[in-house]
C-alpha cells in the first residue's frame, strides 16, 4: 500500500503588500537609529510583496491582543475553508469520505480549534480523525503531512485532508512598544494565507502520482533560543537568538543521515529565507539555481509559515518538475524539522 500525496491548494489573503509599501509605512511611523539598517534587512529576505488579510493602516489599527487575535482567526479559518473545498472537489472527494483531519494553526489563540471549526464548516463526518497541531508554526504543513501519513498506513483507502492557515500580518505592529530588529524584520517577512492536500492510501499506484516512501521529523537538540513567539498586551510577536542563524545547518546532518544515502534527484524547501533554501539545498547535493526556483519564487511572494511547503510543493507539482525521488523539508520554532521522502511515478 501507497500513501499518495495529491496538488496542494494555496489560497492567499486578497490584499498584496510590497516591501516598498512597507518600508515607507516603518519610515513614517518612527524614527531609530538603526533603521536604515533594518530596512536593508527587510529587502534582503527576498521578499517582494506578501499578501495580507488587511492593508497596513488597517492591521496597525487594530488595538489589543483580542481584537488581532479575532480578526487573525476569523480571516484564516475562512481562507481554510476554501482551501479545504478546493482541495476536497480537486480530489473528487465529498466532506463524508474524509478519515484524517489534519490541521495547522498557530497566529491566533482560539478554543475549540480550527480542526473543530472545519469539520462543522466543510461538513466532514463528525467521527472524523482530529489532529490539531497548534504551535507548530512554519514546520506546520509539513508536519501535518507527516501526521496524515502515519495515520494512512495500513488503512487502504483511507483519505486525510491536511490544512495549514495563518494570518502572519499580525505580528506587523510596529506602533505597540519600541522597535526591534526582529519586529521590523519578522512583521515585514510574512504573508497570510490557507493551503490544503489530500492524500489517500493506494493499493496501486498511477502515472504522476506523488508517493510518499518515508516520513521524518526533528526536534533539534539545544535549540529553544533559536525562534519563538511572545504574547504582549498588544499582539503576538516573533523573536530569535543568535541560534536562528546556525539551526537550519545543524539540523543537516540529521537530515541526510535519516536519508541513508538514498538519491535525491529534487526538493521542495521551506522558504525561510535565501540562506535557508540554499544551505538546504548544497546539504542535499542539488544544484541550488536549478533546484531552487520553486522556493525562491514562493519566498518572493511572501514567507507563508505554515503553508509555505505546501506552496513550493504545489509549484513543484505543477510543473512537472519532480521527476524520480526527492524530498520535502520544512523547518519551524523550536527548532524542529520535518521531512518526506517522495517518488514522483
Amino acid at each position: 500500500m501507497d500513501v499518495v500525496i495529491g496538488r496542494p491548494i494555496v489560497v492567499r489573503a486578497p490584499y498584496g503588500v510590497s516591501t516598498d509599501d512597507l518600508v515607507e509605512d516603518l519610515k513614517a511611523r518612527f524614527e531609530h537609529p538603526k533603521l536604515p539598517v533594518w530596512l536593508r534587512m527587510l529587502r534582503s529576505t527576498g521578499v517582494v510583496e506578501r499578501p495580507w488579510s488587511a492593508p497596513p493602516a488597517v492591521t496597525v489599527g487594530r488595538e489589543g491582543i483580542g481584537v488581532r487575535s479575532r480578526a487573525a482567526y476569523e480571516a484564516s479559518r475562512d481562507r481554510a475553508v476554501t482551501a479545504a473545498q478546493d482541495a476536497l472537489a480537486q480530489s473528487g472527494l465529498g466532506p463524508g469520505e474524509v478519515d484524517v483531519l489534519v490541521t495547522s494553526h498557530t497566529t491566533s489563540w482560539t478554543i475549540p480549534g480550527l480542526d473543530v471549526d472545519l469539520v462543522g464548516r466543510l461538513g466532514l463526518r463528525p467521527d472524523v480523525q482530529r489532529i490539531g497541531l497548534a504551535t507548530a508554526a512554519c514546520v506546520g504543513g509539513a508536519h501535518g503531512l507527516v501526521h496524515a501519513v502515519r495515520a494512512l498506513r495500513g488503512r487502504t483507502g483511507g483519505r486525510a485532508l491536511v490544512v495549514a492557515a495563518e494570518d502572519l500580518s499580525t505580528l506587523y505592529n510596529p506602533a505597540s512598544r519600541p522597535p526591534t530588529m526582529q519586529d521590523v524584520l519578522y512583521g515585514g517577512l510574512f504573508g497570510d494565507a490557507a493551503g490544503a492536500v489530500v492524500l489517500t492510501a493506494a493499493e496501486e499506484t498511477g502515472a504522476g502520482d506523488m508517493v510518499v516512501e518515508d516520513v521524518w521529523e526533528l526536534v533539534l537538540p539545544d535549540s529553544s533560543d533559536a525562534y519563538w513567539g511572545v504574547v504582549h498586551e498588544q499582539g503576538v510577536f516573533f523573536d530569535s537568538g543568535k541560534e536562528a542563524v546556525k539551526a537550519p545547518g545543524r539540523v543537516l546532518p540529521y537530515l541526510t543521515r535519516w536519508l541513508d544515502e538514498r538519491p535525491v534527484a529534487w526538493a521542495a524547501v521551506h522558504p525561510g529565507g535565501p540562506g535557508i533554501i540554499s544551505g538546504t539545498l548544497t546539504g542535499l547535493g542539488l544544484d541550488e539555481e536549478k533546484a531552487g526556483q520553486h522556493a525562491r519564487e514562493s519566498l518572493a511572494g511572501g514567507n507563508l509559515g505554515g503553508v509555505a511547503l505546501l506552496d513550493v510543493l504545489a509549484r513543484t507539482m505543477a510543473d512537472s518538475a519532480a521527476e524520480g525521488p526527492g524530498v520535502a523539508v520544512a523547518f519551524g520554532p523550536g527548532f524542529t524539522a520535518a521531512g518526506l521522502y517522495l517518488r514522483a511515478v
